[in-house]
């Protein structure tokens, strides 16, 4: 909102509202989704009352361009690390995969791959700690 009184006016806001609509609120889906559309409507509602103009140019709302080397050293990066992954053992690789390629918790890895929660975590931390090594050892940045 640039300005830190409308966007505290804002929160406050918006928290009486989630308290005012929580009976409506359906376990569909997350709370966070939920919370943040409450949000997004108060935050319109706002700019559509008092017909803020957002002055600036186009240039500031581009991401900066990543520079032609960057992009080259960052495949170069992806296509070792990918190397890295894929020789990894293959329960460590597969939940490498699953955690961090597909977003899942270790609770629906474990359940996936049909071994405890704790297995889950261990390989998790066991492949990540193989790949480091390894790619540390490739002389790889420590990032």
């Amino acid at each position: 909102m640039r300005d830190e009184n409308i966007a505290a006016d804002l929160t406050q806001d918006v928290f009486l509202k989630v308290v005012a609509a929580i009976h409506k609120y359906r376990y569909t889906g997350k709370f966070f989704n939920y919370l943040f559309t409450i949000a997004i409507n108060a935050c319109n509602d706002y700019s559509r009352k008092n017909q803020h103009a957002i002055d600036c140019d186009m240039d500031t709302l581009q991401a900066p361009q990543p520079q032609p080397l960057d992009i080259v050293i960052k495949k170069e990066e992806e296509k070792k690390l990918n190397s890295l992954l894929y020789s990894l053992p293959d329960i460590q690789r597969d939940t490498l995969i699953l955690y961090y390629y597909h977003d899942m918790k270790a609770k629906d890895i474990a359940q996936i791959t049909g071994v405890p929660v704790a297995t889950a975590k261990s390989r998790i931390k066991q492949g990540l700690d193989k790949l480091i090594k390894a790619y540390k050892k490739e002389g790889g940045h420590e990032e």
